[in-house]
């Protein structure tokens, strides 16, 4: 189903592409012998979006030959985790690569740096303090802390010299000592990270600059320093499709909502009919969004979805009361509702970095709100459906009628509370939707809180307009 809609989509943005510009690589000219410029800003290394992007900027730059690729970083750091595998992707993309430091490259902003083939930075601005810290900003244990160094760091020392960078100054920027350091001339304090500013990183030591190439003005200065002044530049922005995707994953407490109101309209209109056609919309678009905007959607969660509203169905309609069927399913619902709006970097990062770089309760917030919006916006939704609904008269004429009549199958008309307080008896099972005959009159009718066995005395404890709940009369 997911196929399906992502190539329909696609095929709409091509035949829209040319003139509207909605989606898909049709708006996106050719990289072959052009400068690729890649922005990474304030947040971006905080953004699991922004790390999907980026791998296929770099794969999009290597396979259709672009004269080389530069970063422009203007960032105080992110996820160590994705920007260490980010890094190594740099490194090997087959392309000339330049930092643009313009005008700060601290903590993992250091680590893009490094794995570029040169270093460019505006006066003044500032690369290093890349020690690792948790996802809150704290301090991590003793042990921890080292098997963190240890592992970025026998893989930011390979790349720094990969790319002819001076491993002593790396470490220093990521590891504290109890010793004072000298990095070239620049002293670096015991229990402290190096941080160099921009005259300092170009100073000239024997084998040649400390890290950066020069200071720059512009990034005009940087292409000239490269020889890429007569080369056209071309900044890496998202496809028309990514934004769309974005944009479905960023509203999906709202599909959650619509879905579910829609699933209720469903429930009181007879048949399959526009609340069934509004709920499959909205959570096809909500699974599709997240999917492809690199959540964790994907058919496996889908089909636990699935699944779940089976096991709902069968609770309902098939065993009476609400046990390990029903609550299986719920589980299934909700959980493959909330997963499926994990991001999924952060998710990754959470797996291998465990709570010290991103908590469980950190990949869940986003999550968990939406589906706080879905849950109380759909109850809010059903009560204005409720009230609304019965005196809209399209709407009203597709709705399950409070009567159904007997006999030679005429219509009874019953006013809207005329049935309050009213006594009767359950015709079929109630699980909870069944049939009880009140006043001599055959009622489609809700059960209130548990299920009800035919033959069972009923009183009418409501009768809104949009239905009629019964509960159980005791002895």
């Amino acid at each position: 189903m997911k196929t399906a809609i992502f190539y329909l989509l696609v095929g709409l943005g091509q035949i829209f592409g040319q003139d509207m510009k909605v989606f898909g690589k049709s708006n996106e000219e050719s990289y072959a012998g052009k400068i690729v410029r890649i922005e990474i800003g304030e947040n971006s290394l905080t953004n699991g979006q922004s790390f999907k992007f980026w791998e296929r900027i770099l794969e999009r730059a290597s396979d259709e030959e672009a004269k080389g690729i530069i970063f422009d970083l203007d960032t105080p750091g992110g996820l160590a985790f994705p920007t260490e595998e980010l890094m190594t992707k740099i490194a090997n993309v087959g392309v000339p690569t330049v930092a643009f430091v313009n005008p700060n490259a601290i903590s993992a902003g250091s680590f893009i740096a490094v794995s570029t083939d040169r270093i460019y930075m505006t006066p003044g601005s500032k690369i290093g303090s890349s020690g690792i810290i948790d996802g809150s900003g704290r301090e991590i244990d003793p042990v921890r802390r080292a098997k963190l160094e240890s592992y970025f760091g026998a893989q930011i020392r390979y790349i720094a010299k990969q790319k002819g960078y001076n491993p002593e100054v790396i470490e220093a920027m990521m590891f504290l000592s109890d010793e004072k350091r000298v990095i070239g001339d620049v002293e670096v304090k015991p229990g402290s990270l190096l941080n160099l500013n921009s005259s300092e990183a170009t100073r000239m030591m024997s084998d040649g600059p400390l890290l950066a190439q020069a200071e720059v003005n512009s990034l005009e200065e940087v292409l000239k320093a490269e020889g890429w002044s007569d080369q056209e530049v071309v900044t890496a922005t998202p496809t028309g499709f990514e934004r769309l995707a974005w944009w479905i994953a960023g509203f999906s407490g709202v599909l959650i909502l619509v879905g579910l109101g829609g699933g209720y309209l469903e429930l009181k209109t007879p048949g399959f009919g526009i609340g069934g056609i509004i709920c499959l919309s909205a959570f096809a678009l909500f699974f599709f969004g997240n999917y492809m905007a690199g959540n964790m959607a994907g058919y496996e969660l889908a089909a636990l979805f699935v699944i779940g509203i089976a096991l709902i169905g069968v609770e309902i309609f098939v065993i009476p009361g609400f046990g390990v069927a029903g609550i299986t399913g719920l589980v299934l619902l909700v959980g493959a509702v909330v997963f499926s709006m994990f991001d999924g970097v952060t998710w990754q990062t959470y797996q291998w970095g465990g709570s010290e770089e991103v908590s469980f309760a950190d990949a869940l917030r986003k999550p968990a709100m939406n589906l706080a919006i879905g849950i109380f916006g759909s109850l809010f939704l059903v009560f204005l459906m409720m009230k609304f609904l019965p005196k809209v008269s399209f709407i009203d004429k597709t709705m399950l009628p409070s009567s159904l009549g007997r006999g030679n199958g005429d219509d009874q008309e019953v006013e809207a509370g005329a049935l309050f307080g009213r006594t009767g008896i359950a015709v079929t099972d109630l699980r909870p939707n069944g049939k009880a005959e009140v006043d001599g009159t055959l009622l489609e009718v809700l059960a209130d809180g548990v299920f009800l066995e035919k033959g069972d005395p009923v009183r009418v404890i409501s009768d809104d307009g949009m239905g009629v709940t019964v509960k159980k009369v005791e002895d």
